[in-house]
C-alpha cells in the first residue's frame, strides 16, 4: 500500500479531529472524515456537516461512497435538513471546511470547471457542487490534494469555480506538507519528502524556508487509514485502488 497516501490520510484526519463542526467535502475529505472518525472511538471529537442536508457523529455505517450516501452513514447521522441549511446557514458557522483540491492556486481558488478553453477544453472537470457556497462561507478553510502532481497548484487557477472569502485562513495539505495561502503563501509544515513541494514552490515565487516537521503518523493512525483505503478500493474510489496497488 502506498505510504504516502497512508500519511496524507493521518494528517487529513488529524485536522478533523481538532475541530468541532467540519463540513466535509467530496472526495479526499470523505475519506479523511472517516479514517478520523474511526480513530475517535467511543469519544467524538467532531461532528460532519454534508451538502445533502444532515450531520453525522461517529464513524460510518458502511463506507461512504459519496457526501449524498445516506444509507451508508446509517446511525451515525444525528441531524436531517437541507442543503440550503447547511450551506447557507450552519457552513458560516462551522469550525472548519474541507473541501477537494484537484486544481488550486496560491490565492486559495479552486478550478472545478475545465483545463483549457471553457468553450473547447483539454479536460472538463465535474464542476463545484457546493463548493463555491462552502469556500466562501468559510472561517477556516482545509483543501486536501492527495495527487502526484504538485504543478496543479498555480499562481491563478485558469477557472475560478470556488474562491474563499478576503478575510479566511486557507491551507492546502498535500502529501509533502501544509501551505498556508492567501495574501502571503508559505510552507507551513513539510512531510516526507517536501523537497518536491518546496520546489514547486520556489517556481511559483515563494520561499518554502522555516516550515516545521510534521509529527509522524502512529501505527494505528497508519492501520485505521489502512483499513479506510481498502474499504474504499471496493467501493470504487479510483484513488484508494491507486493507493492499496501501492
Amino acid at each position: 500500500m502506498n505510504e504516502d497516501v497512508l500519511a496524507f490520510l493521518v494528517r487529513a484526519a488529524r485536522e478533523f479531529r481538532r475541530a468541532g463542526w467540519v463540513f466535509t467535502g467530496f472526495h479526499w475529505p470523505v475519506l479523511a472524515g472517516e479514517v478520523a472518525a474511526r480513530l475517535d472511538d467511543d469519544v467524538p471529537t467532531f461532528r460532519q456537516l454534508f451538502e445533502a442536508g444532515f450531520a453525522t457523529e461517529g464513524p460510518a455505517d458502511v463506507l461512504p461512497s459519496s457526501t449524498t450516501d445516506f444509507a451508508a452513514f446509517g446511525d451515525a447521522v444525528v441531524w436531517r435538513g437541507s442543503t440550503a441549511d447547511v450551506l447557507a446557514t450552519l457552513v458560516p458557522r462551522a469550525d472548519l471546511v474541507v473541501l477537494d483540491a484537484a486544481n488550486v492556486d496560491l490565492a486559495g481558488r479552486l478550478n472545478s470547471t475545465a483545463v483549457g478553453d471553457y468553450r473547447s477544453p483539454t479536460v472538463r472537470l465535474p464542476g463545484g457542487g457546493g463548493a463555491p457556497d462552502a469556500a466562501a462561507g468559510a472561517g477556516e478553510l482545509l483543501l486536501l490534494f492527495g495527487g502526484t502532481d504538485p504543478k496543479r497548484l498555480v499562481t491563478r487557477v485558469e477557472h475560478v469555480t470556488a474562491a474563499p472569502a478576503p478575510d479566511a485562513s486557507v491551507r492546502l495539505l498535500t502529501r509533502w506538507g501544509t501551505v498556508r495561502l492567501g495574501a502571503a503563501p508559505s510552507l507551513v509544515t513539510a512531510a516526507r519528502d517536501e523537497g518536491v513541494l518546496a520546489a514547486r514552490l520556489r517556481d511559483l515565487g515563494v520561499d518554502p524556508a522555516g516550515a516545521a516537521m510534521e509529527k509522524p503518523p502512529t501505527d494505528r493512525e497508519l492501520s485505521v487509514a489502512a483499513e479506510v483505503l481498502t474499504e474504499a478500493a471496493g467501493r470504487g474510489y479510483l484513488v484508494a485502488r491507486e493507493a492499496v496497488r501501492g
